[in-house]
């Protein structure tokens, strides 16, 4: 598995937008829903300079293998975003946040090798 990003178009449901921006800042810890009870933990990213409002552009990052990102996470792929719980070992979806709409898939960051990696630090 791997660490996947999307650029999204997010709608958050009425009166929530301003709760997700105070209390949790920029980054959002949730769990999203492309298809019935399937989920997966996510990380949104909401556009710092856009105003608390209903609708913003964000950043999606999952971890996910090749195969589900082409599965579930295609462009215009709509998703439900909820408020992620842990109840005994599990994550279970508790409280919607909203929607989602897949614009497009960002390349994760190439990995470096350790030399360039090195290189990078004593620069």
């Amino acid at each position: 598995m791997r660490r996947h990003s999307f650029r999204v178009l997010v709608m958050l449901d009425p009166g929530r937008e301003d709760a997700v921006r105070r209390d949790l800042g920029a980054l959002t810890c949730c769990l999203v829903e492309p298809s019935r009870h399937r989920y997966f933990p996510a990380v949104i990213s909401l556009d710092e300079e856009q105003p608390a409002r209903t609708a913003a552009h964000a950043l999606v990052t999952i971890a996910l293998r090749d195969s589900e990102a082409a599965a579930f996470f295609a462009p215009a792929q709509r998703f439900t975003i909820w408020a992620d719980a842990v109840v005994g070992h599990t994550v279970q979806a508790h409280g919607r946040i909203g929607y989602g709409i897949i614009s497009q898939p960002v390349s994760p960051p190439r990995s470096r090798a350790p030399r360039d990696e090195a290189a990078a630090r004593s620069a």
